[in-house]
């Protein structure tokens, strides 16, 4: 077979899985390499693995002509000179991966310098904690009933927990391999075929805040996520900046094994975060077809006066999932949701210690301004879906609300502040 028929198979074949996979769902399962079972070979194997990833994409960064994947030495700089390295561990289909990543990287820049972005160069990096295995079977290679993954350029297999939570009949794709405090890992990315799931024709405005962190339009109990540091976070922070100061500013030789304590005492609370806000968006996704919240600037948040309770809570990776979502209508972040009067349409501002809503012109009073927030959300994403028909692709998740007549047309009119939007569908 010659060079142009083999690239057309390959053609073909990409394009037909592609089309496989258009059906399906993406799913990504996280396992862990059991530390206690790898031996001397394959720790100093992962080890040469990242830093060879990190040779060979400064290496690529500094000239992109003089490196490919085919490349088996590198230029190093060590100190004020350059050495040459030997890429022994690193195989082809890895090298092909961290260049692709790097003309994704410069892609994003330049996208960004597009939209008026103030961007830099790409850097070098120091550290590299990443590393695509792109191809299974060749790149790694799963063995389900010996809870193991092969590794190419490894001779024995890493030990891992958790490859049971893949389903049978999986579609497997890439993998990446990430070293965090905690020990290695195991990303893998697999396709599952699409289930149908009955979700009830009901829907929702959801308000941020501070003393509730996610309020709710139809009065369900707010949700509060708050995980502050733990006890053995403030212990090795402690230590650790002690130690600093004792030493005159001098890292000593358990500086490494205290900053690694702690990383991995941050890493904890952050799991334990994320793993409360994924079980919160999976819920409200499970209840709710119709979702609408505000595109709140929750990082700005952090850097006020509240920045504690933004920090401990989980509100930014939850609004980053729930915009994800085809089931989610983003209303802009000027709408002044807190302020608008749903009966008249005025404009009232309220001090942060007045939990209440009054209105100024009219005199329509709620009980909850957080509650009467969220159901202004609602009924703007209403509104505008009623004068548009359509949805641009960051307000919906990429889809749009076409089909959804009937859900619509419910959520109106079960609105608890009723005339506007009553007189809207009338008209």
């Amino acid at each position: 077979m010659d060079l142009q028929s083999r690239n057309d198979t390959i053609r073909e074949h990409g394009k037909a899985t592609r089309e496989r996979r258009s059906g399906m769902l993406c799913r990504v399962y996280s396992v862990k390499a059991v530390h206690s079972k790898m031996n001397g070979e394959q720790k100093e194997f992962v080890n040469a693995l990242f830093r060879e990833a990190k040779w060979f994409r400064n290496a690529y960064l500094a000239d992109p002509s003089a490196v490919n994947d085919k490349t088996k030495s590198v230029s190093v700089k060590v100190g004020d000179r350059f050495e040459v390295r030997e890429l022994t561990v690193l195989g082809s289909h890895i090298r092909q991966s961290v260049i692709g990543e790097v003309k994704e990287n410069i892609r994003d820049l330049a996208r960004s310098q597009k939209k008026g972005s103030k961007v830099g160069p790409l850097r070098f990096k120091s550290v590299c904690n990443c590393v695509n295995l792109k191809q299974p079977n060749v790149t790694y290679r799963m063995r389900t009933d010996q809870s193991s993954i092969r590794v190419q350029g490894c001779r024995k297999p890493f030990k891992v927990r958790g490859l049971e939570q893949i389903p049978d009949g999986a579609e497997t794709a890439n993998c990446r391999m990430v070293r965090k405090a905690s020990g290695l890992y195991f990303h893998i990315t697999c396709y599952v075929p699409k289930e149908e799931k009955v979700v009830p024709h009901r829907s929702v405005g959801i308000d941020f805040g501070i003393g509730d962190n996610l309020v709710f339009s139809d009065g369900s109990e707010p949700v509060n996520i708050c995980v502050p540091e733990s006890k053995g976070t403030k212990l090795a922070s402690r230590r650790m900046n002690k130690a600093y100061s004792r030493n005159g500013n001098r890292k000593s030789r358990n500086h490494d094994k205290r900053k690694n304590k702690l990383r991995k005492a941050y890493e904890k609370d952050s799991n334990r975060r994320k793993d409360l806000a994924n079980k919160t968006v999976h819920e409200i996704l499970a209840n709710y077809d119709l979702i609408a919240i505000q595109d709140e600037m929750i990082h700005n948040w952090h850097s006020g006066l509240f920045g504690r309770q933004v920090q401990h809570s989980a509100m930014g990776v939850i609004k980053a999932e729930l915009k994800n979502s085809s089931s989610v209508h983003v209303v802009e972040r000027g709408f002044p949701s807190t302020q608008i009067c749903p009966v008249c349409g005025g404009l009232t501002k309220h001090p942060l210690k007045e939990r209440t809503y009054t209105c100024r012109h009219c005199g329509y009073h709620h009980p909850s301004r957080d509650v009467k927030a969220a159901q202004s959300i609602l009924d703007e994403a209403i509104r505008k879906y009623r004068l548009s028909g359509t949805e641009s692709e960051e307000s919906c998740g990429g889809q749009t609300l076409c089909g959804r007549e009937d859900t619509i047309v419910s959520a109106v009119r079960s609105l608890p502040v009723k005339q506007e939007a009553r007189s809207f569908m009338s008209g």
